[in-house]
């Protein structure tokens, strides 16, 4: 066969395969000591203790917005899954990029205060590479300045 002819076939597998290939599931990985286990956003997205909440979104430079998110209570969240947090000192938070938080033991066990949200103003939270700040977003409602608020959440670490 010739080459010429060749090329644009090999060129448009090529795209094929790109447009179906599957992608990577969205899930958060949770990980305790060795052991280590992935949450797949639909156990997450239709959770039954999942909440609409109004936060206010303070960002440097920009007047405060307030905006209706949907997420579940770290705690609630961690109740489902069958893991006992209470004997862990800390919880770290870290995002797709590497950017991380802990929080304390007190500040999770709070009530209506820590929350792993995947919803804003109705819409599911888009990923970085989409320009979002999702897929899952933790939302501390009591930080009066949403410094500590992470974006692109994909892994818990509890210590």
């Amino acid at each position: 066969m010739d080459m010429k002819k060749l090329i644009p076939i090999i060129v448009i597998i090529g795209l094929l395969l790109i447009l179906i290939w599957p992608r990577k599931d969205i899930s958060i990985n949770i990980v305790k000591g060795d052991y280590e286990e992935v949450v797949h956003k639909d156990f997450i997205y239709n959770h039954p203790d999942s909440i609409s909440f109004p936060a206010v979104v303070r960002s440097s430079g920009k007047k405060p917005v307030t905006t209706e998110y949907k997420g579940i209570e770290i705690s609630k969240l961690f109740v489902s899954l069958n893991m006992d947090i209470s004997n862990i000192k800390k919880m770290t938070f870290t995002a797709t990029d590497g950017y991380r938080i802990v929080l304390s033991k007190e500040e999770i066990d709070e009530s209506n205060n820590v929350y792993l949200t995947f919803e804003r103003d109705g819409e599911y939270l888009k990923s970085k590479k989409q320009g979002g700040n999702g897929p899952f977003q933790l939302v501390i409602r009591n930080d009066p300045f949403s410094q500590r608020w992470i974006k692109h959440v994909d892994k818990i670490i509890l210590e």
